[in-house]
């Protein structure tokens, strides 16, 4: 009893005289008696240690560094279990390193260590030390990262968060919040795509933040909505388009990145990825050599088009569309985006080889009159229009055979009835017959007239026999008179 009263007489002045260069007073007494057990855990040479290492990590705040010191007991006493006061003086040892370039982190890392241990063990935990001692100055994104590691190594392994922080630690140069959330999200991308999409598409926004640091980290943001849904090439032109958006209107730049999940929907609704890239590729490209307003505009109404191209085609049709636009784009892309958006009604009057002699012939007028002109050219504006589309339309157009086609209907149904060129195939609204504005299945132009008397006589049959006159009041009325005959003869 008496040995072990002189021993904790000694145990508290040796306390004493290693604490009061920096403490007083009651706050001496209490670390003095908060930190005795340690004596029997680890030994005098080991707290000196811990003494030192609390108050290097605290250096510019006396109560950080008194709280530290109080919580070393049961910090000690939780490492004690995954080894020996080697272990723990490790532990401190490494904290102490990685002070020297962030002794928030340090503190962190300190705190944390135990439960890091547990999972990855003390070489783990030197591995964590060295990837938050590389990001040092991101403390945001430090503190996010030490959080996160224990749960994100039970998802993905040691290993893979190493690959994953050294990809967050390039974002967090540019953008500390893009990097916490990517490293928040980092294990459902790699579910979703694996890690060799992930690392492509961070180095791509990497290269977008040495241009535009805003543009890379929003699109870095969006990135799972879109990894999945795009190519990689997509993302580059998105990149492309919204850098050069940016240089004049951060807004409109934020929105095209925000909409681009929506709209990206419509387009595969109408065809694949590939379709996708092909209207960022070209609409980076008008950005880029023409005007980005134009770009944003013609980004914007894609659906539309490509719906109305579709009524004449396939994917396949809206692809070659799309490349004969980007065609006359090496010599003008004014004159491209009016062809690309007059190519539905020149195809509905022309076909795909009408457009594309459109397209050569405006290409022609670029080189040797301007691009105005051209562009003229293609909206159906200039002088030499007319007869140069006479010259490539073939068939039989409807203006020409109205008034015969009208004497005809008109003595079927014993009205009259409105003809309307169709922007599509032949139909009716019940009240007018839409007709195609031009027929060319044959050669002849008497097959072709037969063929327009084919089509308005189906759609005259409509009103004749009474297809709009349905009335689902009368259903009821129907339906009993027809049980009434054939249910009673049972």
């Amino acid at each position: 009893m008496v040995r072990k009263t002189i021993k904790k007489i000694h145990g508290t002045r040796r306390l004493r005289k290693l604490l009061n260069e920096h403490y007083e007073g009651e706050v001496l007494d209490n670390l003095v008696a908060d930190l005795y057990p340690l004596l029997d855990r680890v030994g005098y040479d080991s707290v000196e240690q811990i003494i030192r290492v609390c108050t290097q990590l605290a250096r510019n705040s006396s109560r950080t560094a008194v709280t530290l010191l109080k919580e070393s007991l049961g910090l000690v006493d939780r490492l004690l279990k995954y080894g020996d006061k080697d272990l723990v003086m490790n532990v401190y040892g490494l904290s102490s390193q990685v002070s020297k370039y962030n002794e928030g982190t340090a503190v962190r890392l300190l705190a944390v260590s135990p439960e890091l241990i547990d999972r990855v063990g003390y070489e783990g935990l030197e591995k964590i030390a060295g990837l938050c001692s590389q990001v040092a100055t991101e403390r945001r994104f430090i503190a996010a990262l030490l959080e996160m590691t224990p749960g994100l190594i039970d998802k993905v392994g040691l290993d893979v968060l190493e690959k994953v922080a050294g990809l967050c630690s390039q974002v967090a140069g540019y953008s500390s919040r893009t990097a916490v959330r990517l490293l928040g999200q980092s294990s459902e991308l790699i579910d979703r795509v694996g890690y060799d999409v992930l690392e492509k598409v961070v180095g791509l926004c990497s290269q977008v933040a040495r241009r535009d640091s805003f543009v890379a980290a929003r699109l870095l943001e969006m990135s799972p909505a879109l990894i999945d849904r795009v190519s990689y090439d997509c993302l580059g032109k998105m990149a492309e388009l919204c850098c050069q958006v940016n240089k004049d209107d951060s807004f409109i730049a934020a929105r095209v990145l925000d909409e681009s999940p929506e709209l990206i929907a419509r387009l595969h609704g109408y065809g694949d990825t590939e379709l996708v890239t092909t209207v960022y590729g070209l609409c980076s490209q008008v950005a880029s050599d023409y005007n980005w307003r134009t770009a944003v505009r013609v980004l914007g109404m894609s659906p539309e088009l490509i719906e109305r191209l579709l009524r004449y085609g396939d994917k396949e049709l809206v692809m070659n569309v799309y490349g004969l636009s980007s065609a006359v784009g090496r010599y003008s892309w004014r004159t491209a985006v009016g062809l690309l958006e007059e190519s539905p009604d020149l195809i509905g009057r022309a076909g795909y080889e009408g457009l594309e002699k459109v397209a050569y012939r405006a290409s022609e007028i670029v080189k040797v009159e301007g691009e105005e002109k051209a562009t003229s050219f293609v909206r159906g504006e200039a002088s030499e229009y007319a007869d140069f589309f006479v010259a490539i339309t073939e068939g039989l157009e409807l203006e020409r055979v109205k008034p015969v086609l009208l004497h005809y209907l008109n003595a079927l149904l014993g009205y009259r009835i409105e003809i309307v060129e169709a922007r599509g195939a032949a139909t009716t609204d019940g009240e007018r017959i839409f007709l195609p504005g031009r027929v060319k299945e044959f050669k002849e132009e008497d097959k072709n007239f037969v063929l327009y008397k084919v089509l308005a006589t189906h759609e005259e049959a409509h009103l004749e026999y009474g297809s709009f006159d349905f009335e689902l009041m009368r259903v009821q009325d129907v339906v009993s008179r027809v049980k009434g005959k054939y249910v009673s003869a049972q």
